[in-house]
């Protein structure tokens, strides 16, 4: 008959599992097999591009139909990243219109290796003119002239749109990748929410919006001024609108307008000049500050050692330099412990029958060896939010993307061979088997104790396999740094006294 307390442990092992595993990239041969595939263009589609993005433009309604994005480096023959598409895999593409313009077709009027211009007229003559120029790395400037037939008055709008079904992004290594609209409002630096939640139209005012993914992101933005931002629900085929509507007045019949969109990757120095807010497309979660804090420091470290993985390790080497005040804390809360372990067994056999009482000369015996049982829990308590910070950080930023490190071939995906989450699994045994005994070596919370030894260490294990290696790289070695002091002390503090949960 199983036990009620492993049931709870089972349950919450799954739920955690469930957290962090990324079910729908469960075969990353395929994965890449299909990134593949799509990096070889063939359209015929009109191309513009510079040193970090091609850009596909479809003549016939001027619309962004397709947009790569330069990998960091060349890997398993992986070149080039798609970001929008407009086929089977996913629907995600771009397009400015006018109010009260329709055209059949475009005309190219003009084309070089990072820019294209387009014509059309409608029935009434009119003429509209766009222009796409790729004026900055991870930018691309659209400018919409509109030229009356009879010169008109008033206002005109112009109309930025990205069109995008529910489908997750074509791009190799996007485990624990959460594909959501991103979007900037004068309540909010920051929003974030599924395209699905969007029922019914919303209109808000902001400098930018668009959608996120793992280490990049594409928004429409607008730097200087707040514009319209309107969302629509999915329409018959399931495909969402979201953008900006813009009203421009002109007095002359000529009408001009300007869109700036970003295809970048989620780089802090990048994402910081691109508009207000911008940087927290970088999604680091509640603990951005100290997210944003490692990728300063980490960048920093990378100037001397020119590797990723390094400045992990330097990273982890430093903050448990500063925790280490923290750290002999927790080592002498466990000497005194084991020090105190005989007459914590003697009051335990003495008041075995008085609860209450036993409790009670516990903490006299506490306060009279000036003994705080806490103290030994405030470092997991600092460590905490280092640890979930590293998680983000290893996840979103792009600096990890594709980067190897000894035998893991990405930092930013799991560990391929799993030898870092079992290192982690073992050492974490380890370390409870040094931890004295707690007070009551029998009974219900002994047996709790002796369970968690067996379950937690292979269920933290299983857990760190889908993890990006980069955080389990910084456990691993946190958690050395943690051992070898602690087998150094307690190895020579009265190892008759016992102590090694048995």
């Amino acid at each position: 008959m199983f036990s009620p307390r492993i049931v709870f442990l089972a349950l919450t092992f799954v739920f955690v599992l469930l957290l962090v595993f990324d079910w729908e990239n469960i075969n990353k041969e395929n994965k890449l097999n299909t990134s593949l595939a799509v990096q070889t263009n063939d359209s015929q589609y009109q191309k513009i591009s510079n040193d970090f993005l091609e850009i596909y433009v479809d003549q016939r309604d001027g619309s962004v139909k397709e947009v790569f994005l330069a990998e960091k480096n060349e890997r398993n023959g992986l070149y080039k990243t798609r970001l929008m598409s407009d086929d089977e895999l996913l629907t995600f593409y771009f397009k400015t219109s006018v109010s009260g313009f329709s055209s059949e077709v475009f005309v190219v009027e003009e084309l070089t290796s990072s820019s294209l211009v387009l014509v059309a007229e409608d029935a009434a003559n009119n003429k509209l003119k766009k222009t796409f120029n790729l004026s900055d790395n991870y930018v691309l400037e659209i400018f919409d002239e509109l030229l009356l037939a009879v010169p008109g008055y008033g206002s005109i709008n112009f109309f930025k749109t990205f069109y995008r079904n529910g489908k997750k992004s074509v791009d190799y290594g996007t485990s624990f990748s959460r594909d959501h609209l991103a979007f900037s409002t004068s309540e909010d630096a920051f929003k974030d929410e599924s395209l699905t939640f969007i029922k019914a139209k919303k209109e808000y005012l902001g400098h930018w919006v668009g959608h996120s993914q793992k280490h990049f992101v594409v928004s429409v933005f607008d730097k200087e001024n707040m514009q319209k931002i309107s969302m629509y629900p999915a329409d018959s085929n399931g495909v969402y609108r979201f953008g900006f509507e813009e009203q421009v007045t002109s007095s002359s019949g000529e009408y001009l307008n300007k869109t700036s969109i970003f295809f970048g990757p989620k780089k802090k120095e990048v994402l910081e000049v691109v508009a207000p807010h911008f940087k927290y497309n970088l999604d680091l979660g509640f603990v951005f500050g100290i997210g944003e804090f490692f990728i300063v420091v980490m960048n920093f470290l990378y100037g001397f050692v020119q590797d990723w993985g390094i400045s992990i390790v330097l990273l982890t080497v430093l903050f448990k330099l500063a925790l280490s005040p923290l750290q002999i804390m927790q080592i002498k809360s466990m000497v005194q412990m084991r020090k105190l372990q005989p007459k914590l067994q003697e009051i335990q056999q003495t008041y075995k029958n008085d609860q209450q009482k036993l409790g009670m000369e516990m903490m006299s015996l506490y306060r009279k060896e000036k003994f705080n049982p806490a103290a030994g829990c405030l470092p997991l308590f600092a460590q905490l939010p280092i640890f979930i910070a590293m998680f983000w950080v290893t996840r979103e930023a792009f600096e990890f993307r594709g980067e190897s490190f000894l035998w893991i071939p990405d930092l930013a995906e799991s560990d391929p061979l799993f030898i870092a989450p079992v290192l982690m699994g073992l050492m974490m045994y380890a370390s409870q088997k040094m931890m004295p005994k707690p007070p009551q070596t029998q009974g219900m919370q002994a047996q709790i104790a002796q369970q968690m030894m067996v379950v937690f260490p292979p269920m933290i294990t299983v857990i760190f396999l889908f993890m990006p290696a980069g955080v389990v790289i910084y456990s691993v070695v946190n958690m050395v740094l943690s051992i070898v002091p602690q087998m150094i002390i307690m190895g020579r503090v009265e190892p008759s006294t016992g102590g090694g949960g048995g």
